[in-house]
């Protein structure tokens, strides 16, 4: 059974259009098409994840793991990323969260049944694969990515995961993750928000 490594520790928009503009305002096209830092926006992670989801209910799932802990009000995670503190957050999307619950043998996924992750392997490793997607620092991909060599990024949960030349990120499965374009350099008032295509695991459940 898999042991937490660490106790490191939503504003509704009316249209498509709002949120469009939290992305556009987000990052500048430099040269050569290159995404480039923009000026961040007045809203926190946590304001921006509900705003993404509220128009495009993409983040229900991560919305529902990160409920697992607690309410809003009162809730780690939650605290963690809408303080003034910077961090990035590595955001799956809700097929991503879809496909673990497959994985792990739930056959009719459901927000909620991410709960299930302490029920499987312990209290504490929800919280732990969370903060698995969150690392020190306003970090756009010009900085999370290397051009022309691997590149080790450590995670609040412990451990790190490797990122790509190839825009790919490999976790401690090892599995290989992508950005969804264009939900990444998503620029919040404590940090940045990239949109990824599969839950990151800091260990092999499977």
């Amino acid at each position: 059974m898999y042991k937490a490594f660490t106790s490191a520790r939503q504003i509704v928009i009316a249209s498509a259009a709002a949120v469009a503009l939290v992305l556009s305002s987000s990052a500048m096209a430099g040269k050569e098409g290159k995404v480039v830092p923009g000026k961040p926006g007045p809203l926190n992670i946590v304001e921006i994840a509900l705003n993404v989801n509220s128009t495009l209910n993409e983040f229900d799932y991560l919305l529902g793991a990160i409920l697992c802990l607690g309410p809003l009000d009162d809730n780690p995670v939650v605290d963690l990323l809408s303080g003034t503190d910077k961090y990035t957050l590595f955001a799956p999307t809700d097929a991503a969260f879809e496909a673990l619950q497959g994985a792990l043998g739930i056959t009719t996924p459901s927000p909620e049944k991410t709960c299930a992750v302490d029920e499987i392997f312990g209290d504490g490793t929800l919280f732990t694969v969370l903060a698995y997607h969150v690392t020190d620092g306003r970090r756009f991909s010009n900085s999370v990515f290397n051009a022309k060599s691997n590149k080790e990024i450590d995670m609040l949960a412990g451990g790190y995961i490797t990122t790509t030349p190839a825009l790919s990120i490999i976790d401690g499965v090892p599995q290989v993750i992508g950005l969804v374009p264009p939900l990444f350099n998503i620029n919040a008032s404590n940090g940045v928000i990239h949109v990824i295509d599969t839950v990151m695991l800091p260990f092999n459940p499977f």
